[in-house]
């Protein structure tokens, strides 16, 4: 039986939205039959303000953060790549869950750089 949920298309940008806050980030490894293998990525915890400052994992398919992170201040962040897909935990009653996998990660600069005029 082929669940409906795995034609669902979900817009990232309008789930989301523009504005993630980095909180944390920790690598995750592979699994082949329930055996962890070694680390393939990064799964960054972000808040998302459209998602009411809910905290939300995305996987990134990298071993190091191409920048420094402060875990003690959230950073703000744009993903490259991002994709969204819905899937069932049915160790949940079947609960409808959202996985996010983006390409890459860069911070947003805040205050913008240069000289005073």
């Amino acid at each position: 039986m082929n669940s409906i949920i795995k034609n669902i298309v979900v817009d990232v940008k309008a789930t989301l939205g523009s504005k993630l806050l980095l909180l944390e980030v920790r690598p995750y490894a592979s699994y082949t039959e329930g055996v962890k293998g070694s680390q393939e990525g990064l799964r960054c915890t972000v808040l998302s303000e459209t998602m009411g400052f809910e905290k939300i994992d995305i996987k990134v398919p990298i071993l190091n953060l191409p920048f420094t992170f402060d875990s003690s201040t959230p950073t703000p962040v744009a993903f490259e790549g991002l994709e969204a897909k819905l899937w069932q935990d049915w160790s949940n009653k079947g609960a409808v869950r959202l996985s996010l996998t983006a390409t890459g990660i860069r911070p947003l600069n805040m205050k913008p750089t240069g000289g005073d005029k």
